[in-house]
């Protein structure tokens, strides 16, 4: 009996819904590529996430075109997910790659991918007003990144 209600416990943290228009932002901490937790402020205005590695580059060379305090000027987080890189590669070639940028990425866990939407080959945008979400929409252009911010 007790095994069963475990199962079902999990279960229903497994099919968590991501966060939609109206919600208030989660309590969201993920590590970064400094392996210092951080946790994403009420403040923020926009949350970028990027799940794979072409989309990743699309967002890294976007970013890496601006001012390097670009995501803190305008209340912004970039989260991405590594999980599917092979630990070593990340470990001794990625993340030391990623602590060069100037800004933060944070790292998507188990604990809190539920809570974010996805659509393959494209970033997650989340934009938030008072910390609620107000808007959810996906992008895949640098053209479509640069008009997130104006």
């Amino acid at each position: 009996m007790k095994k069963l209600l475990l199962l079902l416990t999990l279960s229903i943290f497994a099919i968590a819904n991501p966060m939609k228009v109206g919600d208030t932002l989660a309590n969201i901490t993920l590590q970064d590529q400094f392996e210092t937790k951080q946790t994403v402020a009420n403040d923020t205005k926009t949350i970028l996430v990027a799940y794979d590695k072409d989309i990743s580059s699309l967002l890294k060379e976007f970013l890496l075109s601006k001012e390097g305090d670009f995501l803190s000027a305008n209340n912004a987080v970039y989260i991405g997910d590594i999980r599917g890189m092979p630990s070593l590669i990340a470990r001794f070639f990625a993340i030391p790659k990623m602590k060069k940028y100037p800004f933060k990425i944070l790292f998507l866990d188990e604990a809190n991918e539920n809570f974010l939407d996805k659509k393959e080959d494209m970033i997650t945008v989340y934009q938030l007003t008072d910390g609620k979400i107000s808007n959810v929409s996906f992008v895949k252009t640098t053209e479509e990144l640069e008009n997130l911010f104006n």
